[in-house]
């Protein structure tokens, strides 16, 4: 069976990653480590330097749990992620938003972006831009913002949080309904499902070219 390691930034992430891991013969594991979020809610602020030592020192425990992958949920946590850091790890790492990359880059018509944390945008848009123009592409992407929801996350107010979710994509949908619409954060992956079944279009997250990825490269039976 294939052993892999789940880096989460929040507990809300293992149920999301455990279903769609569940056609897969595969055994998770997961390790929540919430350090950087907190930062969002007032706690001290870590340099740089800092959250990268404790995410190596992370990745480096992982891997002596005798796992097959490593994958991190967390954006914000893979997006201190270096290519030294994908050089030297022992078994394939994983990014929530790498795949995703891929994905939004090969779009040619403008589409939008959907953050519920707003500590992830200027990191992620960073590699996703640096991803697109090493491959000579140029895509056209919209930031949109889901203000104030990443605190009903950090406070457990799930319910809340999933509304405010779904009521972004809405207007979203209503203000550009010929445009691609993709949510950036795993946490906002369920509501974007349910929000495409119930409107008859199709809203892209970093779970579905992640799970695709991973079942590719390792490969998952």
């Amino acid at each position: 069976m294939t052993r892999i390691a789940c880096l989460h930034g929040h507990h809300s992430n293992i149920p999301l990653f455990s279903d769609a891991f569940a056609a897969f013969d595969v055994e998770l594991i997961h390790f929540v480590d919430p350090g950087l979020l907190l930062q969002n809610a007032g706690a001290s602020v870590h340099t740089k330097e800092h959250s990268h030592a404790k995410l190596r020192e992370q990745l480096s425990w992982m891997q002596s749990c005798a796992v097959d992958a490593i994958v991190i949920t967390c954006t914000q946590y893979a997006a201190l992620v270096t290519p030294e850091d994908e050089a030297t790890a022992t078994v394939p790492l994983f990014t929530i938003d790498g795949p995703f990359f891929q994905e939004l880059a090969r779009h040619t018509k403008p589409q939008v972006l959907l953050f519920s944390n707003p500590a992830t945008v200027q990191p992620t848009m960073e590699r996703l831009v640096k991803y697109a123009h090493s491959h000579n592409l140029h895509p056209e992407i919209q930031v949109s913002l889901v203000e104030n929801a990443f605190d009903l996350l950090m406070e457990n107010k799930q319910e809340a949080y999933r509304e405010a979710i779904k009521e972004a994509l809405y207007q979203l949908h209503q203000t550009f309904p010929d445009q691609p619409i993709a949510v950036a954060q795993l946490s906002m992956a369920p509501v974007a499902d349910q929000f495409a079944k119930e409107n008859g279009c199709t809203i892209s997250h970093p779970l579905h070219s992640l799970t695709s990825q991973i079942s590719v490269t390792l490969p998952l039976l």
